[in-house]
């Protein structure tokens, strides 16, 4: 039931789909995904449906780990209309897009499977964990001018988003380390961390917690019938208010079990008084504040090259990146740049697809390698009609066969009407 529910609501990244609505039009995407570089589908449905998870089950996930590993999830709407008016083109979209990332160590997994018994005498990390779950509406404006140059096209777009932030989550621990020693004797946990969450007295569905704002910019050059792209999508960030709380705290925590002076006078009560003293020292005290937080940022370049073929009319080749820092922790430099794109979690992404129209549909297979995943990967969409185009297909077709062994799920509706 679940695939056929997915077809039915969701889009691709605006990066890997070709909008061929080139007149005036209106359309509407719908998407869904997830994405990982180590963990299957079979986790996250026991992760989100629940059931027994056996050794077997725990120690299979374990050795599909990383070292670094990389959770992506997106679903958005998108409402946009497109409209031509000589050399110049109007574009507007309203979307609303839900985003969560999860980026671990292999021996956060360890512990959180299967506890500090077996890892006695050693000491695990779990530098760079960070989470982000965010629910923001981005509303986007922009426009774009055709130069003739001889007989070439070059065009010039750009466009201003506003973002309309209703909800934040974040976690990052930047160093942390948890030593256990023989036989439990003590355990030691060192950590630096930061968090940071949104008004959770009022989760309402278009609650504005922050302001932010986006910006795109595309140039095409068109020459013999080849075009080239390079585009910048989505660079921007959200302010969320000072109605927030936010934690943070650098501190080493040591545990060395509870001495009982008498064992037959042993009660509730004592073991709590004991445990309040620890608590006083992992204690972490929030404080309102406000912070900023990035949305994912996509770069890249593609070629789009028409072929004499009796099956495909043309290709296009192209990559992609993504920028997206954990944290506002650094000012604008070559080295706030670099750590956009390594802390995105996010392999460059490379892709090919062709286009072959039948007598009933136009068919574009995909091939592809990187990205969240940073695997190959195959996808196929396919587009009814002309006046009223409707689309539909993945970016993960290998998923339908491999089941719950996928890393990956990616299925998108896209339908319009030109006018």
């Amino acid at each position: 039931m679940i695939f056929p529910l997915l077809i039915l609501i969701l889009p691709v990244f605006s990066h890997a789909a070709d909008t061929t609505l080139t007149n005036d039009s209106i359309s509407w995407k719908s998407e869904i995904s997830l994405e990982s570089n180590s963990l299957n589908m079979d986790f996250a449905n026991r992760m989100l449906f629940g059931g027994y998870i056996n050794e077997s089950q725990k120690n299979s996930w374990i050795s599909k780990l990383d070292d670094n590993n990389t959770i992506f999830s997106e679903v958005s709407n998108t409402l946009s209309f497109h409209r031509n008016f000589g050399d110049n083109s109007f574009f507007f979209s309203i979307a609303d897009r839900n985003l969560a990332k999860m980026s671990f160590t292999k021996d956060l997994m360890k512990v959180a499977l299967f506890g500090n018994y077996n890892y006695q005498g050693d000491t695990l990390h779990f530098d760079k964990t960070n989470f982000t779950l965010d629910r923001f509406q981005q509303i986007k404006l922009g426009y774009g001018k055709i130069f003739k140059i001889q007989e070439n096209n070059l065009t010039i777009s750009t466009a201003v988003s506003y973002l309309n932030g209703n909800h934040h989550l974040s976690f990052t621990a930047e160093n942390a380390s948890f030593y256990t020693a023989p036989f439990g004797t003590h355990n030691s946990l060192d950590y630096d961390m930061n968090a940071f969450a949104t008004d959770t007295a009022n989760f309402k569905y278009f609650q504005n917690n922050g302001n932010g704002f986006a910006f795109d910019f595309a140039i095409n050059f068109e020459s013999k019938n080849k075009k080239y792209t390079l585009y910048l999508d989505d660079l921007g960030y959200i302010n969320w208010k000072e109605s927030a709380l936010k934690y943070n705290t650098d501190t080493s925590f040591s545990f060395n079990g509870f001495e009982i002076e008498n064992l037959l006078d042993f009660n509730d009560s004592i073991l709590e008084a004991e445990s309040d003293k620890y608590l006083e020292d992992i204690y972490i005290k929030a404080r309102k504040g406000t912070v900023k937080s990035y949305i994912p940022a996509n770069f890249g370049f593609k070629m789009e090259t028409p072929l004499n073929d009796l099956y495909f009319s043309k290709y296009i080749v192209g990559f992609n990146l993504k920028w997206q820092p954990n944290q506002d922790n650094k000012l604008l430099s070559f080295e706030k740049v670099l750590q956009g794109f390594y802390e995105s979690g996010y392999s460059p992404y490379f892709y090919l697809k062709t286009f072959t129209q039948t007598k009933n549909a136009l068919l574009i297979p995909q091939i592809s390698i990187g990205g969240y995943s940073q695997k190959l990967s195959f996808g196929i969409t396919t587009q009814f009609g002309n006046k009223i185009p409707i689309r539909i297909g993945t970016q993960h077709l290998e998923s339908i066969f491999k089941g719950k062994e996928s890393n990956s799920l990616s299925v998108y509706l896209q339908t319009g009407m030109k006018f």
